[in-house]
């Protein structure tokens, strides 16, 4: 019975073919340019001053002093954020006004300092009626090393990598040897399909940006193949998925659970969007990104691991019926010779 699903998985060798062209792409792609990493040093220019009575209002006023002295110093920031200042392990706020701007790491000093020196003396503000107003104000530049984020994306990789790892041996250990062998080839597609992709598109990424986002794929497949595989086991049991072959009875159980995992992997799409859409213009360089590894991961789910389950099934099937037939066969002739059968 050759239904729909099964004819999609019946393509297995254009899946193959897809994968192998984006994997070993990206293989040689990485060894002559490596990824497209984005250089997280950067240069910071920050105002602190007190807000006061009468103060509170000059945030637009303050910014453009700033502004005013980086236009007049050929320099153009990056991005800038205002918050208030919070101290303390409750993050009390102090009453300080935080604006902070942002340059690449290539800026020139000299340009930042004659800024400072402008903003310092000109940070000067008046009320309706003429007179001063007094502010206390820190004026800083400030130069920023990523090697810390380096370090956390590393660590955070690896961690998201070994939770793959031990789901990957739950699911050896739930759900069957097959599902395990399958799930391993999925999530091992899934995690190369998502580096070759980065590797080929240049996308921009941090340092440790690639490795994150293919444990962040390992991890995505692997819960939507939990899905897969939940519905398989329960949907084997029934007697009548015992007239099906194994390519059979894998592609109508696939038709049962193919919404929840399209649900699912929607789902983490729509998180990752949603994150980055309010996210600052820096973690939005890292988040957006994850959508690849979601797309690699329901890629593999759906199409590259289920065909490679068949194969592994059917295997199994035969393995089983073989010891079956070989038990029968030992019990068919003791029977005939009169000796008693051993379970």
């Amino acid at each position: 019975m050759m239904t729909k699903r099964l004819k999609s998985l019946k393509f297995w060798p254009l899946y193959v073919a897809v994968s192998a062209v984006v994997i070993i792409a990206g293989i040689i792609l990485y060894a002559l340019l490596g990824f497209n990493a984005i250089k997280t040093d950067y240069k910071t220019f920050e105002v602190q001053y007190n807000v006061v009575v009468g103060l509170a209002d000059k945030e637009e006023e303050a910014q453009k002093i700033c502004e005013d002295a980086f236009t007049a110093n050929g320099l153009k920031y990056e991005r800038k954020e205002v918050y208030p200042e919070v101290a303390g392990s409750l993050n009390l706020e102090t009453g300080n006004m935080c604006l902070v701007y942002v340059f690449a790491d290539n800026t020139s000093d000299e340009a930042l300092a004659k800024a400072r020196a402008t903003v310092d003396e000109n940070f000067v503000f008046k009320n309706e009626a003429g007179e001063t107003l007094g502010v206390e104000k820190t004026v800083t530049v400030n130069a920023v090393a990523g090697e810390t984020f380096y370090e956390a994306s590393w660590r955070a990789a690896v961690a998201i990598a070994v939770g793959a790892v031990v789901v990957l041996i739950y699911t050896g250990v739930r759900f069957g040897v097959a599902s395990a062998l399958s799930g391993f080839a999925g999530m091992t597609n899934a995690t190369c399909f998502t580096l070759g992709f980065f590797a080929i598109t240049r996308i921009p990424v941090y340092a440790a940006g690639p490795l994150l986002y293919a444990a962040i794929a390992a991890v995505s497949f692997m819960l939507l193949w939990l899905l897969h595989c939940m519905k398989m086991r329960d949907n084997f049991k029934d007697p009548a998925f015992g007239k099906f072959s194994a390519d059979e009875a894998v592609a109508q159980s696939l038709k049962t659970s193919d919404k929840f995992v399209y649900f699912t992997a929607g789902a983490l799409g729509i998180v990752v969007l949603a994150v980055g859409a309010i996210a600052t213009a820096g973690l939005r360089l890292m988040v957006l990104p994850a959508i690849v590894a979601v797309a690699a991961s329901l890629y593999s789910a759906s199409l590259f691991a289920p065909f490679v389950h068949m194969y592994c099934k059917r295997r199994f099937d035969q393995i089983k019926m073989s010891k079956v037939r070989k038990y029968s066969g030992k019990k068919k002739s003791k029977d005939e010779a009169g000796e008693p059968a051993k379970d």
